[in-house]
């Protein structure tokens, strides 16, 4: 380390360079959301981002491992809202108070994350095979948290027992998804109502 560089400053680069990464991933989803993956060029998420082309290439190699990255990201995030929202009812709340919370989070991030939600949802499958398989892995570790949810809503009798909690997740998860971008289909809080009814449950007080 150059002398000049005091554990503070090393730490406030590292910082800045996460804060520039992050920009360069929330540009990739706006852009990816707009253009699709075909259309989508780096000059379009430097321009967004507010960058040099030249620049992105010092986080990033290619246009396809940003993007993927975006995915990546995407994927990632949603998953930590959500186990975030279902955390927070505290460690001791029931398991159907866990999934209501889930539910609730993943209506609103549908919402609020405008370029990521359909990023994930409308684009993946234009990305080549290769890169459809990588990003399988934290798409079954997004479902796979909601199947835990499930499964411990009916071990503790908030759910019927006898449902596959495999396909009540997928079915659930499409419902849901399936509101994207159609907000006068119904209000947020109709939409959660209407899940947890789907699910048998109440929500909390």
């Amino acid at each position: 380390m150059n002398q000049a560089d005091t554990p503070a400053r090393e730490h406030e680069r590292l910082n800045k360079g996460a804060r520039t990464r992050l920009r360069i991933l929330d540009a990739g989803a706006h852009v990816l959301r707009t253009k699709g993956f075909a259309e989508t060029r780096l000059s379009d998420i430097a321009e967004v981002a507010g960058l040099k082309t030249g620049s992105l290439s010092f986080h990033f190699p290619s246009k396809t491992a940003l993007l993927e990255e975006v995915l990546r990201h995407g994927f990632e995030a949603g998953l930590e809202l959500v186990a975030g929202a279902a955390g927070s009812v505290g460690a001791n709340a029931p398991a159907g108070a866990r999934l209501v919370a889930a539910v609730e989070a993943h209506l609103s991030a549908l919402q609020e994350r405008a370029d990521y939600a359909p990023a994930l949802l409308r684009t993946m499958e234009q990305f080549p095979a290769d890169m459809r398989c990588r990003l399988r892995g934290v798409d079954r570790g997004y479902v796979g948290y909601w199947r835990e949810l499930v499964t411990a809503a009916q071990a503790e009798g908030a759910m019927p027992a006898d449902l596959d909690a495999a396909l009540v997740v997928r079915l659930v998860l499409g419902a849901m998804n399936s509101t994207l971008g159609r907000s006068a289909l119904a209000p947020r809080e109709q939409s959660v109502a209407t899940v947890l009814w789907m699910l048998g449950l109440e929500r909390r007080g």
